[in-house]
């Protein structure tokens, strides 16, 4: 037993951080189930596959959540899966790895990503997606699955959850059929609007090492939870568990219009600590108050299916089958997934085959002569203006997370510092004569070390600039921040005025937009006057309402008046550039 004493949140884990146990999760994981290909640093996990041309289905998400996504690998649901860090989606890098790892058995016969609906999530498959595509010239889609019924979906639209599992099901059969990707994708989108999950819990879940996101009373029970141990949307007292099953099953009723004689299927699923004995019971309860309403319970599957770590409660998940049932069929369909019940996985029946090694990405595998060259003076700026973004960054890691704790995930700062300080580390192997090989290698930093919705948007901004500098013979700043905009909102619908990072990158390029044909002789006026225009939209995003993020969807917590730990950044790398510059370019 392994608890720190002095820690009253480490005492319950038998082992200490969870991050490095991944590795050993990973480990045990290819001991127990041979037929699995899997890669540990990569978390990685994939199912042998013969050759042959048809569509795989690919998901993952952040650990914490497990038997899911590695326990849905088998023949009929998932080809392969990617994890990664405790409730941080996996990286871009290892998702795009993953699609070619697939592509390289279905003979292009299509990669379909299912995705839960978490910013990190869209993000990060949506850039590997866009790689895919224009790199390797793969089939690949993404298929976005939004179940959370216990509030309205708003800008950033309702999160995934347990209900995940009957897309896999069914798509799964359907694709082990020969169905094309665009017949699935479609398909998708229709069983995605016959879902309906909620989430209940006595107690919050605790990361290893910190404090719980919320605190209950005695009776007091939080309704509509998160998988990602965030609070629900309302706090109920309740002295029978069966007011909350009713509570929670007439919510799934009104969200999917059942009525008398409609078919359904159920899922009652464990969050972490529930007993099965309580689940039992639960299931018990769930299907009488459904039969009292006159609903039939078509098929009921009872267990531990999507966690979320050692939180102590449960969640219902409804798939309406009233006008397609089908689609019961294809969730009957025998599977070798050993999370799903009634599979066994674990018995070694066929000598596995000597796997591929995946490629792990390095920033050195970049074009280091990308787009204009600058010269030996203008290179030194830059050079100076990248490590006091890092310098800068890693002084105000504690602001950001103070910032962050108010009305985000509380880890924005240490997020950015993993970014700063491979920075600092890199800054003097980037090929600084190259403005656009510098911005890809930064987008790949972001990738590759910060993680999150954070390391996933800063990429894609990169990204974004990048491909302009690269595709001309100029420096165009103005053109390569409309870029960075331009792809990174494709997978995001955050916009100007909802609280975000965007809102000062939109203010720099207002203001960059302000001067055609920008030459250098203009840089000091034109960063002055976007620096003041930064600090006046910072004073305007303080006092506005999220729309994005924590503060968007947990009522309890209040975010006008308090600032955006992601704007407040942007805020300390812009003034870095103009301090850099300034003191370099005299």
């Amino acid at each position: 037993m392994m608890a720190n004493e002095n820690s009253k949140t480490d005492e319950k884990y038998l082992l200490e951080n969870g991050r490095v146990l991944l590795k050993e999760m990973f480990d045990g994981l290819a001991y127990t189930y041979p037929l699995f290909d899997v890669y540990p640093e990569n978390r990685i996990v994939g199912l042998k596959l013969k050759s042959e041309k048809r569509v795989c289905l690919l998901g993952g998400g952040g650990s914490g959540h497990e038997p899911y996504p590695f326990g849905y690998i088998g023949d009929g649901m998932l080809s392969a899966s990617v994890s990664g860090y405790v409730f941080t989606c996996c990286s871009s890098l290892n998702i795009y790895q993953a699609i070619k790892y697939l592509n390289n058995y279905n003979c292009n016969g299509g990669v379909l990503l299912i995705v839960a609906n978490y910013t990190g999530d869209v993000f990060n498959f949506g850039l590997a997606c866009e790689k895919a595509k224009k790199i390797d010239n793969i089939n690949v889609a993404e298929l976005i699955v939004s179940d959370d019924c216990s509030r309205p979906g708003g800008k950033v639209g309702k999160r995934g959850m347990c209900g995940l599992l009957y897309v896999i099901k069914i798509l799964g059969a359907l694709a082990k059929r020969g169905s094309s990707i665009e017949d699935l994708l479609c398909l998708g989108r229709n069983i995605n609007e016959k879902l309906a999950s909620i989430g209940i819990s006595a107690t919050s879940c605790n990361v290893p090492g910190e404090d719980p996101s919320f605190l209950l009373q005695q009776g007091e029970f939080e309704f509509g939870v998160g998988l990602h141990g965030e609070a629900g949307t309302s706090r109920i007292k309740a002295y029978d568990v069966k007011e909350l099953i009713r509570l929670a099953v007439d919510k799934i009723c009104s969200t999917l219009c059942l009525k008398e004689f409609s078919i359904i299927c159920l899922i009652v699923n464990n969050l972490g600590l529930v007993s099965h004995i309580e689940l039992g019971a639960l299931a018990k309860y769930t299907k009488e108050y459904f039969d009292e309403l006159k609903i039939e319970v078509s098929r009921m599957f009872v267990g531990t299916f999507i966690v979320s770590l050692n939180m102590y409660g449960f969640q219902l998940s409804v798939i309406d089958v009233s006008a397609n049932q089908e689609w019961i069929n294809y969730i009957d369909e025998e599977t070798s997934a050993f999370a799903w019940p009634g599979n066994h996985m674990s018995i070694k029946t066929i000598e596995k085959q000597k796997s591929e090694n995946i490629k792990i990405p390095n920033i050195d595998d970049i074009n280091p002569k990308l787009g204009v060259y600058i010269s030996e003076k203008a290179s030194l700026i830059l050079k100076s203006i990248l490590k006091q973004i890092g310098e800068d960054l890693l002084k105000n890691v504690d602001v950001l997370n103070k910032l962050d704790q108010e009305i985000g995930d509380g880890d924005n700062g240490s997020t950015m510092s993993r970014f700063a300080s491979e920075l600092l580390t890199v800054l003097n192997k980037l090929p600084l004569n190259y403005p656009a090989s510098v911005l890809y290698s930064l987008a790949f930093i972001c990738e590759d070390k910060m993680g999150g919705a954070s390391g996933a948007l800063y990429s894609l901004l990169l990204t974004g600039a990048a491909g302009h500098l690269s595709s001309i013979n100029y420096l165009d700043w103005t053109g390569a921040l409309k870029n960075a905009l331009d792809t990174a909102m494709k997978y995001s619908s955050a916009r100007k005025g909802d609280k975000t990072m965007f809102d000062p990158i939109i203010a720099i390029y207002q203001v960059f937009q302000e001067y055609e044909d920008l030459s250098s002789k203009q840089y000091t006026t034109v960063l002055e006057k976007a620096l003041q225009h930064i600090h006046d939209v910072c004073n305007d995003v303080k006092q506005m309402k999220a729309e994005f993020g924590k503060a968007s969807y947990v009522e309890s917590v209040t975010s006008v008046g308090k600032m955006d730990a992601g704007a407040h950044g942007v805020a300390l790398w812009f003034n870095a550039i103009c301090t850099a510059y300034m003191n370099t370019s005299e």
